[in-house]
């Protein structure tokens, strides 16, 4: 089942909202009456998730004993994996005076998102994938482990400025999963002679507990604020703070929670002995109540993983072929670290009205470490296509970004 989830969410994010360093172009000269956009992203990352074993969870096939060891070396005492899977349309229309304003337009935008993070330590992957057999006669840690999933659907509306194309919209949007889980101290100890196991814990786990699509209703806002910034030779530099999915939601069911604050040793069991096939979060496990593991159930709230970002923009209409494009984004996330970024723009002209940019990126931050990537955006007339990758000879991901944009 988790794997048919992972191929779910990855292969929903390849059909698809390029929340990334895609650099959006600044045309202050052309004419727009109306402006379609759809952008997506299907991005993963990690600091020590070998690709060649993150491809085999998501596509399925055969884990080697090679493949696992990959990842191992990369691992360290605590460990990162995030997803940003998600796909995004929004049209603007220059043309209508929102509230008798000329200088106002409107946006309505809808959009699919998921989104998971969680932070590991290097023993509960040696768990998963290699067993306890080498914890025999020692503790395995999973102090600190942290794990959160968001699905979630959204529709806005909000005000546009003709001119400078800021804007901000007020969003209603729909919980349709979530779950999360902390473990503060975790230790499982198999004594040398594998007589006994002692397993001390203190944690909580969540999960929804409505079986419908529409979990829980909430509200929030998405903002494009472009700033301009005159330089020395009578140029302009254009910046642009971006805000999208600030907000939260409520449950409409209460969702079950399983929280725990134990020392218990098992004599004459093994670990799988003792789980007897079973689940801890399996609500018939009576040996939830052995553990002192407690079970209830409790409406909450649930603020989304917000997205801010604050970037130099590419000017469409400067005469440099080449210009520069930087910033830093952040998740409203506590496993995800600020991402800072820079690239190169090169534009190369077909014509009077169409181009193609062409660029390269590095970054550093986010759920992983360095990462490079490239990009091309053609424009053909009022046609803008842009097609990236985050992560072109990184081993702990892979991404793949995508806007379309139509001036009519």
């Amino acid at each position: 089942m988790k794997k048919i989830t992972l191929i779910f969410f990855l292969l929903q994010g390849l059909l698809s909202n390029a929340q990334s360093w895609l650099p959006i172009q600044q045309d202050t000269l052309l004419e727009k009456r109306h402006e379609l956009i759809f952008s997506g992203t299907a991005d993963y990352a990690s600091t020590s998730l070998h690709k060649s074993l993150t491809q085999k969870l998501f596509y399925g096939g055969e884990i080697t004993d090679e493949i696992k060891d990959k990842s191992l070396k990369l691992h360290r005492g605590i460990n990162q994996f995030g997803s940003d899977l998600n796909a995004e349309i929004e049209y603007r229309n220059f043309q209508v005076n929102l509230f008798g304003k000329s200088t106002w337009g409107f946006t309505v935008k809808a959009g699919y998102y998921s989104f998971i993070n969680a932070l590991y330590s290097k023993d509960l992957f040696k768990l998963g994938f290699y067993g306890n057999d080498s914890f025999i006669g020692s503790a395995a840690s999973i102090s600190g482990t942290q794990f959160a999933a968001y699905g979630y659907q959204k529709i806005g509306f909000g005000w546009l400025d003709k001119k400078s194309k800021s804007s901000v919209s007020l969003n209603i949007y729909n919980l349709s999963n979530y779950s999360d889980a902390l473990v503060r101290t975790g230790e499982i100890f198999q004594s040398q002679t594998i007589d006994s196991l002692s397993i001390a814990f203190d944690g909580r786990a969540s999960f929804t507990n409505d079986t419908s699509f529409f979990k829980g209703f909430g509200a929030g806002l998405d903002a494009d604020i472009r700033l301009t910034v005159p330089t020395k030779n009578n140029n302009v530099v254009y910046y642009q703070f971006l805000a999208k999915n600030v907000g939260f939601t409520s449950l409409r069911e209460s969702m079950n929670r399983y929280s725990g604050d134990t020392v218990f040793t098992f004599t004459g069991l093994t670990l799988n002995q003792a789980l007897n096939g079973g689940s801890f979060l399996d609500s018939n496990f009576s040996v939830l109540d052995t553990l002192g593991v407690q079970q209830s159930q409790a409406k909450t709230t649930v603020f989304l993983p917000g997205f801010l970002q604050f970037s130099k923009l590419v000017d469409a209409n400067s005469t440099r072929k080449l210009q520069e494009f930087y910033g830093i984004r952040l998740f409203l996330s506590s496993i995800y670290n600020p991402l800072v970024f820079a690239g190169l723009d090169y534009r190369i002209l077909l014509g009077k009205t169409n181009a193609l940019n062409v660029g390269l990126n590095a970054c550093y931050g986010g759920f992983s470490k360095f990462r490079f990537g490239l990009y091309s955006s053609l424009r053909i007339k009022n046609w803008n296509l842009g097609l990236a990758s985050e992560n072109i000879i990184g081993k702990t991901g892979q991404s793949i970004l995508i806007r379309i944009q139509c001036a009519y």
